[in-house]
């Protein structure tokens, strides 16, 4: 781009060096973002906060809020199920996590005609905590299950981001003990991620 502002700036062209300028502005704030999802993702099991029993939905609630631009942008729908339990991990990195999988279901989810919808769940599963966030996007084929977990890994190249988002929650998710996996089938239907975080410890002196 800056070979293609310096000819533009030679012809005088005003419109096109401003168009220029914002190309440049684009690309190197992706890669600052970029640079700082490295990092982050470098910190993650390095740098851990003192876990905390916490409630889903708190946590749920506090990546919403970061994201409501986005969800009133793409007029998404966000149906979250009653009495959700608690976790037990780093309030942080948790939110990390909600905050990447909602994200990922507002760009993804929905049709041309259908605004993204997505639901999120969860339930006790054998002394801990199985969570399902839900879309109503066009799905992610099974041969690509384990492929989207990986760095840089985008399966649609058009959709804005760095590739680093999913890496980041299995990994969480990881460092917490848990498990990450995804449902579907790719056919439309939509599409479930789901993982597992540990439960509140017993109290002292209970078996």
């Amino acid at each position: 781009f800056l070979g293609l502002l310096e000819e533009d700036c030679l012809t005088g062209d005003r419109d096109q060096i401003l168009d220029d300028i914002r190309h440049i502005r684009n690309a190197a704030e992706t890669m600052q973002q970029l640079l700082d999802d490295l990092l982050e993702l470098s910190r993650i099991g390095r740098t851990m906060n003192p876990p905390e029993t916490l409630p889903l939905q708190v946590l749920l609630e506090s990546a919403l809020d970061r994201l409501e631009g986005m969800i009133r942008e793409k007029n998404a729908t966000i149906a979250v199920a009653p009495d959700l339990p608690v976790v037990h991990g780093d309030r942080m990195r948790l939110v990390e996590v909600f905050q990447n999988l909602v994200e990922n279901a507002l760009k993804y989810g929905g049709t041309a005609t259908t605004p993204p919808h997505i639901t999120v769940e969860a339930r006790p599963v054998n002394g801990q905590v199985e969570v399902r966030v839900r879309d109503n996007g066009p799905g992610i084929p099974p041969r690509y299950h384990e492929k989207v977990f990986g760095l840089f890994e985008r399966l649609d190249n058009k959709t804005e981001g760095t590739g680093i988002g999913l890496t980041l929650v299995k990994r969480i998710v990881e460092v917490h003990g848990g498990r990450i996996w995804i449902e579907s089938a790719g056919d439309g239907s939509g599409c479930t991620f789901c993982f597992t975080l540990p439960a509140p410890p017993a109290p002292v002196g209970t078996r």
